[in-house]
């Protein structure tokens, strides 16, 4: 009995190669094709030798389908498009709000960005953090798409875990000068230490800049996180950079796989999502010597017990470290000496105590530690602008 052979395909792949996720997508269509002789691929797309993308090098005849992700060329793409209009497109990794093509057999393959943001929350709740931070795209196109989808699940993985989670967002209309101001002063009030998710590898490295600019210390004050793993940004970054890879391979595979069954007259899935792949962990999020954990640590320690005599060497024994040790870890993490944050804990103690006791006012600074009561008072007054006896009538009066 003859056997009835398959008729060749061709597909088009468009793809943006000047970045590792094109690079990933493109391979993961080439993986496929590769086991499947009837295809022939053609392959077109941006690269570093060649950065503009040249439509009369692409065919419009003889094409039975075409995957691309294409995402920053969109115009491009519906313009070479609508010279094809029967032909069966996927799209890889692409944002959701993507205007959808009238009138075509299309199907998109989305990044999930819920398993990406879910991977880096995992990740540095894992290193022990209380604190968090997203920092968003500075493009408004990402800023509307992808970036929001990626800031709001990376909120949600840590509200799940019982976590609040700050977030900068770009103003519009800052030149760039003002914008790193502008982050600057935000990276420098969040609390310290504190995970940070930055949505993009390239945001990553201008978020590293402006920590080593501003004297934040990385990762001892901030561990940072970017996201698509583009290995020629995080390997020479200072620190290099810990990064979540999504599964780009995957994708291209996803999508090639579907691209197949349409033109096939198959059924295939309109919508798929790819996750996380892995988290390649760098420097970034890399306590080498310890010096975050101790720190944090020390500080509970000096929560628990910031109402009795404050003792340096006393808590370095606690924790097993020499007292130089120590001292150099806290000042690295919180950006202040132990004594300075002690006192800090001990006015706050002393507002507690005269909010909710009627416990005389000489009597607060030694229920605080301090075996100075005229110099607290006087500092306590310098902290709020009134005496301990007005700042519990003010307070009480507002009850």
């Amino acid at each position: 009995m003859k056997q009835t052979r398959k008729r060749r395909r061709r597909i088009l792949l468009l793809a943006d190669i000047a970045y590792a996720s094109g690079k990933a997508v493109a391979s993961g269509v080439i993986r496929f094709v590769s086991v499947h002789p009837e295809i022939d691929l053609l392959v077109h797309g941006r690269t570093s030798e060649m950065p503009m993308v040249h439509e009369e090098l692409i065919p419009h005849s003889g094409i039975d389908g075409i995957v691309t992700c294409f995402s920053s060329h969109m115009d491009f793409v519906r313009g070479l498009l609508e010279k094809v209009p029967r032909i069966p497109v996927v799209f890889a990794s692409v944002p959701r709000k993507m205007a959808p093509l009238k009138g075509r057999r299309i199907a998109t393959v989305f990044c999930d960005h819920a398993a990406v943001a879910d991977a880096a929350a995992e990740l540095l709740v894992r290193h022990g953090l209380v604190e968090f931070g997203y920092v968003g795209s500075r493009h408004a196109p990402a800023a509307e798409s992808w970036d929001a989808e990626r800031g709001e699940a990376f909120r949600a993985a840590l509200a799940h875990r019982g976590f609040r989670t700050a977030v900068y967002s770009p103003e519009k209309d800052l030149d760039a000068d003002a914008e790193q101001d502008s982050l600057s002063a935000w990276l420098r009030a969040l609390p310290k230490p504190c995970g940070l998710f930055v949505s993009d590898d390239m945001r990553a490295m201008h978020v590293l800049n402006v920590c080593r600019a501003g004297g934040i210390a990385v990762p001892e004050q901030l561990q940072v996180v970017g996201a698509d793993n583009e290995e020629w940004i995080c390997e020479h970054t200072s620190p290099t950079l810990t990064s979540v890879e999504p599964d780009f391979e995957g994708c291209g595979q996803r999508a090639a796989e579907t691209l197949l069954a349409m033109m096939e007259g198959r059924h295939f899935e309109r919508e798929a999502v790819f996750g996380a792949r892995r988290v390649e962990q760098r420097m970034s999020t890399t306590d080498m010597h310890g010096s975050v954990n101790r720190a944090v640590r020390a500080r509970k320690w000096l929560r628990d017990n910031c109402g009795e005599p404050f003792d340096i060497a006393q808590v370095a024994a606690h924790l097993g470290c020499s007292a130089r040790m120590l001292q150099i870890s806290y000042k690295a993490v919180f950006g202040k000496t132990m004594r300075e944050d002690v006192l800090e804990m001990r006015l706050e103690r002393a507002e507690k105590l005269l909010a909710d006791t009627d416990i005389p006012v000489l009597r607060i600074p030694e229920r605080c530690g301090s075996d100075a009561p005229n110099s607290f008072l006087r500092l306590f007054k310098a902290r709020t602008g009134m005496t301990m006896l007005q700042w519990r009538r003010a307070k009480r009066q507002h009850i």
